[in-house]
């Protein structure tokens, strides 16, 4: 877990517990479950893309060749 997965989940539990004391105190009771973060699939970066592309079969293609202009000269 990075260091800003550790903050995040940190904070959310620091504002759970808040919001259950706050019940507890108006309450007498907890009226609610505990506070779940959404968990996010993580998405391809660019530097994922580019070692995969390191990774691949590299394509030998020869350039085509040049050819002669065929229009009319002035």
């Amino acid at each position: 877990m990075g260091f800003w997965d550790e903050l995040t989940q940190g904070m959310a539990n620091a504002a759970d517990d808040m919001r259950h004391e706050w019940e507890r105190a108006a309450y007498d009771r907890e009226t609610t479950g505990g506070l779940e973060l959404p968990r996010a699939e993580a998405e391809p970066t660019k530097w994922d893309s580019l070692m995969a592309a390191q990774d691949a079969p590299q394509m030998n293609i020869e350039p085509p060749e040049p050819q002669q202009d065929m229009g009319m000269e002035r």
